[in-house]
């Protein structure tokens, strides 16, 4: 009995220490790379999720706003978010764990597409925009002006914008502009522009070993073909 006693203690800790880790991952409503459903949780959602998973942590899904959602993983710490894309504004602010895969830019209207970032910024009057999103930056530091943007909340219909005459353009990722195209009038999509990598990242103060394990399991998935499974069940066949 006294044996028991002094066990018991022990055994407590020994189980609490075997306990998986729970780690939040914050995402915006931004079909088909991240959104809330009892289906999955798009592209990168799935993938991070995947991710956290086969590197033995259990994960806890925070959707919300996007700038709320990169401004919580600022906040805290071994706080994961995604889909992030590593431009030059956002490199100080996160750790920066693992590419997912490259994101190309286009915008999306009625008119005869453009080919160029500077050709769009000459044409069109007013353009709609994720706010806090990197096709933000990417617009400003391509010379936009204030006026010429339309910033929108992720998850909002901005085709409809378009198709209402409401702004000229919409400028998405490809993917998102793809998944949102409907059987409406028909839309023009522009080239492929602005591409960037599409990372899993991290807060600032983020554990090394959560880096390296994230990391080290997503390059799993991309070498056994997990990864580009997921993205053909999300990426619509147009």
């Amino acid at each position: 009995m006294r044996l028991l006693t002094y066990l018991l203690p022990l055994l407590l800790c020994c189980s609490a220490a075997a306990e998986p880790r729970t780690i939040q991952l914050f995402m915006p409503d931004a079909p088909p790379l991240a959104l809330q459903s009892e289906d999955g949780h798009g592209i990168t959602g799935d993938a991070a999720i995947m991710a956290l998973q086969r590197a033995g942590y259990r994960v806890a899904v925070q959707n919300m706003p996007w700038p709320r959602a990169q401004r919580r993983t600022q906040e805290l710490q071994d706080a994961l978010i995604v889909p992030l894309s590593r431009t030059t504004e956002r490199e100080g602010l996160y750790t920066w764990v693992v590419n997912i895969q490259p994101l190309y830019r286009a915008f999306f209207t009625l008119d005869d597409p453009v080919a160029s970032l500077e050709e769009a910024r000459q044409r069109y009057r007013l353009v709609a925009v994720g706010l806090g999103s990197a096709q933000e930056e990417i617009l400003r530091r391509a010379g936009f002006s204030r006026d010429q943007l339309y910033a929108l909340k992720l998850g909002d219909r901005p085709i409809q914008l378009v198709r209402r005459g409401r702004v000229d353009a919409w400028f998405t990722t490809d993917l998102e502009g793809r998944h949102q195209w409907d059987d409406g009038p028909a839309l023009a999509m522009s080239a492929l522009l602005a591409p960037q990598d599409m990372f899993i990242a991290c807060s600032l103060q983020c554990d090394p070993q959560l880096v390296k394990s994230v990391h080290d399991a997503l390059e799993g998935m991309r070498a056994d073909g997990s990864l580009q499974r997921i993205v053909e069940r999300y990426v619509p066949n147009r």
